[in-house]
């Protein structure tokens, strides 16, 4: 597979990865999702019990689809740029969408995190 395939590959991946990390965490929120396996935001907390989780995952929820929708969008532009443009463009465009969505989802779990009350009860 040549960089000509892999390209645009990898951007689509990328693509519908991001939005079904958004779809996830939201679905998760609602309590639609189970807390079980590798399913939702890392941490021990925030699979402590069903509620916990829906609530810590609700928090997040805006930040989430911020986050993926904005790498969404920046890996389509490098799609397109891959097919149109070139290698350089592609590449801008493809590292601009993984640290928007890790950046994104890093701020997301801190807000999931901090949603959660302290050992002693309060917030």
């Amino acid at each position: 597979m040549g960089p000509v395939l892999a390209m645009p590959l990898g951007s689509l991946a990328l693509a519908l990865a991001a939005i079904a990390i958004g779809v996830v965490v939201h679905l998760a929120g609602l309590g639609r999702i189970a807390p079980a396996g590798p399913i939702g935001l890392p941490g021990r907390r925030l699979r402590a019990d069903a509620t916990a989780y829906a609530r810590s995952h609700r928090a997040a929820t805006p930040l989430t689809w911020l986050a993926t929708s904005v790498a969404a969008v920046a890996a389509l532009g490098s799609l397109v740029a891959g097919l149109q443009a070139g290698v350089e463009e592609w590449a801008v465009l493809a590292v601009l969408a993984a640290i928007v969505l890790v950046v994104g989802l890093a701020l997301a779990t801190w807000r999931a995190h901090a949603s959660l009350p302290d050992a002693d009860g309060a917030r």
